[in-house]
């Protein structure tokens, strides 16, 4: 084999051999996950750590909402039971509540087999003669009032009251309205359900066919065909913002992918020519995925996302070899010709793409490592393979053919005269966003979520409907066991109480009314009398008391049998109500358990905070949802701009020691961080608080921007290869404005401030590069 022959296929065999192994990786070994928690920090705080654990698996993570209206009461009362035995028979959920009578028996069932552990009335001088004689004249005089009819079945076996006793803490919430035995909303046109899902908040494929299988019997059981299914909750809005995001993101990818085919074939002039064009990001992106899975065992969808979009710089990579052939020049001789700038441009990409690396989150440092690795995979194929595989014949034209040389070669004296503008730019875009320090960044999760405001409406309706409503402040208890969790609640409870009594709070549960400590649990037991002397106590209690002899045999002896009972455990609990609200008030996280009292009208944090501080327990402390979601919120923010400057840091390096000349990359680098700072200033200006997603943004601008200005600054030989350098920029630029462009027209928030940033970045970038370029003959 010749020399020529050996130099074209030894690229081709390294780049079959390495796709194969990229994709035999990717597609058989490679696990993908859509833990949207995998994008959060690595918790810090033992708040940041329940916060994260609570998105995870939470209870309130896996609850969904379901309203059905459209039909009379009636009808919707019907379709309601229909629907919750059907859900109930699924495994898909632990919990299924209508308010129906069966179910809330259950919860009755549940209350009163164990009454005598609960109810906090249980002590030794309940059961004397004396506490017998009080607790029976207060049953007689329930009985003369209207709510005899409801203690009366429960009289022989609880005439103290104990079941009244252990729900009264829980009295006085608001509950939802009932009618035809069912929830209704106030106003009674939606029937209510609540259901908990086995599977976590975090597994949207799951909770997807969850959600897909209540639709489904919904359709089976409704009882006529034009009554409609409403599902909200965190479920609901994590799969549909994921559906509305993938379904924007290939529509307008569609539309970005016309548009930069239109654009390169207009380039190259040959249908070819763009599908090879395409194989730098094809390869960029497979190198880049099978990297992430080596590293870090699976691949985030988000991930997969924003590396498609960042990735895109390396089509430019294609345009900078294939864009700008002389007369007569083989694509070999191109790639020669071009590379040192490529290769900088290439490596800019890369060291500012590898300070992501750093970052504490899991899904930054997947996007850092796959662009790394995508735009180095993509240079070389741009470098080595292409030249190897494109055939000659299909080569594009030179820059003289094609109409824009004339008016570049006009153009270029005119954007040079504007070359002193461009710091004046980056000092006003740094000031304007200084002035604007103050809101200039967006710390409110929810306003960077894509769900709509007429669903966030419709579930606080929901919420306010069911008694749920949204809960910002908690007070947290940790221990090593959760007896210890509890038994702290039980301290803390008359602390709380006082809060409520001044109106610091309005009201506030904990995990210890629902299921008490196992000391709390023993005291009450043991306050039980055997058989015998319950049965004494109680002749001579009644004496004069107009009740039968015997009646209240069953009252002793579930006294009896109380008191040789087992403790309660939570499992006791398993299908009730009671259950539910103990597994999301008490659980176990990061080998502790955690505790938490849900706090409601909160109108003074400080006397919380105080109250806090009183106790001098580092076990319990204040937790606002709220603030700590902004705090970790601000955190990521301010690990990424770290993490950004670290990579302009990188990039500067590189271009200095690429260029061997701090002139040369400073002139490479001021007119991209000109563009970025106005871009951002002019983002200010519109109203548009900044987030994370400009700061992922500004990344891309920076690498896009760092090769227009590459190119623009190289070293070129005459006047006919600097028009073909500008062409290949212009024509690069152009390939990108379109596709971000498109982006910008989305409906979803999120694709829209990516797109409306590397637009408007791309552009001013291409033309500050332009004014500062220092190309010479």
């Amino acid at each position: 084999m010749s020399r020529p022959g050996a130099a074209r296929a030894l690229p081709l065999a390294i780049w079959i051999v390495a796709v194969a192994a990229c994709l035999w990786l990717v597609v058989a070994r490679t696990s993908y996950t859509t833990d949207l928690t995998a994008f959060l920090p690595r918790s810090k705080t033992p708040a940041q750590e329940l916060l994260i654990g609570q998105l995870r698996d939470g209870v309130a993570a896996r609850l969904l909402l379901i309203a059905l209206e459209g039909a009379d009461e009636r009808e919707l009362a019907a379709s309601s039971r229909a629907l919750a035995r059907r859900l109930r028979a699924s495994a898909a959920f632990g919990y299924v509540a209508n308010g129906e009578t069966a179910l809330a028996r259950a919860d009755r069932d549940a209350l009163f087999a164990h009454r005598y552990l609960l109810s906090p009335a249980v002590t030794p001088e309940r059961f004397t003669e004396q506490g017998l004689r009080t607790a029976l004249e207060g049953t007689l005089e329930l009985l003369a009032t209207p709510l005899g009819p409801l203690v009366r079945p429960m009289l022989a076996a609880d005439p103290t009251g104990e079941t009244a006793a252990a729900l009264a803490p829980h009295l006085g919430r608001h509950q939802p309205a009932t009618r035809q035995g069912v929830w209704f909303d106030p106003a009674g046109t939606r029937a209510l359900l609540t259901a908990e899902t086995r599977a976590p908040g975090y597994d949207l494929d799951a909770q997807a066919r969850v959600q897909a299988a209540i639709e489904a019997a919904f359709a089976a059981t409704r009882t006529r065909p034009d009554m409609r299914l409403v599902l909200s909750g965190p479920p609901v809005f994590a799969v549909q913002s994921r559906a509305e995001i993938e379904a924007d993101a290939w529509r307008l990818s569609a539309l970005a992918g016309c548009g930069v085919a239109l654009v390169l074939l207009a380039a190259y002039r040959s249908t070819t020519l763009v599908g090879f064009g395409a194989l730098p990001v094809a390869s960029g992106m497979l190198a880049g995925m099978a990297a992430v899975s080596l590293a870090f065992g699976s691949v985030h969808g988000i991930t997969l996302g924003f590396g498609a979009t960042l990735i895109g710089e390396a089509a430019d990579y294609a345009t900078y070899v294939l864009a700008q052939r002389a007369p007569g020049e083989t694509l070999a001789a191109i790639a020669r010709r071009v590379w040192p700038t490529l290769r900088l441009a290439v490596l800019t990409t890369v060291f500012g793409s590898l300070a992501m690396l750093a970052s504490s989150f899991t899904g930054l440092a997947q996007l850092g490592l796959l662009i790394a690795v995508g735009a180095l995979a993509a240079g070389l194929v741009a470098r080595y393979v292409l030249p190897a595989l494109v055939p000659e014949r299909w080569a594009a034209r030179s820059a003289q053919a094609v109409p824009l040389a004339g008016p570049l070669a006009a153009l270029a004296p005119n954007a040079r005269r504007a070359a002193p503008l461009v710091p004046l730019a980056l000092v006003a875009g740094i000031v304007v966003v200084g002035l604007r320090h103050a809101t200039l960044w967006e710390n409110d999760i929810a306003a960077l979520s894509p769900v709509s405001e007429a669903a966030k409406s419709r579930d606080s309706e929901l919420r306010e409907a069911l008694g749920a409503p949204d809960v910002r402040h908690l007070v947290v208890v940790t221990a090593a066991t959760r007896d210890d969790v509890l038994a702290r609640f039980e301290t803390l409870a008359p602390h709380l109480a006082g809060l409520v009594a001044r109106g610091a709070v309005r009201d506030f549960d904990t995990p210890a009314r629902y299921l008490p400590s196992a000391a709390t649990q023993s005291a009450r037991r043991a306050a039980l009398p055997d058989a015998g002397t319950l049965a004494a106590r109680l002749a001579r209690a009644t004496a004069g008391l107009p009740f039968r002899e015997g009646l209240f045999a069953l009252f002793i002896a579930d006294a009896a049998e109380a008191r040789a009972a087992p403790l309660l455990e939570p499992e006791d609990f398993a299908g009730t109500a009671w259950g539910v609200a103990l597994r999301a008030l008490l659980f176990e996280q990061g080998g502790h358990w955690v505790g938490l009292a849900p706090l409601s009208g909160v109108a003074d944090p400080g006397a919380l905070q105080r109250m806090i501080a009183g106790l001098a327990d580092p076990a319990v402390w204040a937790f606002d949802l709220k603030g700590e979601s902004e705090a970790m919120l601000r955190g990521y923010r301010d690990q990424a701009l770290a993490l950004s400057a670290a990579g302009v840091i990188l990039i500067g390096g590189v271009l200095w020691v690429g260029l061997r000349s701090g002139r040369a990359a400073a002139d490479v680098m001021l007119p991209v961080l000109a563009a970025t700072s106005v871009t951002a200033a002019a983002l200010v200006l519109g109203g548009i608080r900044l987030s994370l997603l400009h700061l992922v943004s500004f990344l891309l601008v920076l690498g896009t921007g760092t090769n227009y200005a590459l190119f623009f600054n190289r070293r070129v030989p005459d006047e006919a290869e600097k028009l073909r350098g500008a062409y290949a920029v212009i024509v690069a630029a152009t390939t990108t404005l379109v596709a971000f462009g498109a982006l910008a027209l989305s409906g979803t928030a999120i694709l829209r401030a990516i797109g409306e940033t590397v637009a408007l970045g791309t552009v001013l970038s291409l033309v500050f590069a332009a004014a500062r370029a220092r190309s010479r003959s």
